[in-house]
């Protein structure tokens, strides 16, 4: 059981403390990290140009995590792919 647990990748863990996700990532390569993010969710905005693309709720940002991150390397995942 536990040589699953150090193959599984993507969300490891998360919790609620706070008011604010804090969950536990292995990426496609094998690293680490957490992610946090507040419970209400967080506007994303595009880097290059300043301008606000949109908003992820908290609840839906630990699904993109969830769906996305067993798949992507972090150098690769950018919340700007996943708001509308």
């Amino acid at each position: 059981m536990e040589k699953l647990e150090e193959n599984k990748l993507g969300v490891l863990g998360y919790k609620i403390e706070n008011h604010e996700y804090t969950v536990k990532l292995r990426w496609k390569d094998g690293k680490e990290n957490e992610h946090h993010s507040p419970e209400n969710g967080f506007v994303v905005v595009d880097p290059s140009t300043g301008v606000r693309m949109g908003a992820i709720k908290g609840k839906d940002a630990l699904k993109i995590l969830e769906k996305n991150s067993p798949n992507l390397n972090e150098e690769d995942f950018s919340w700007l792919d996943y708001v509308s």
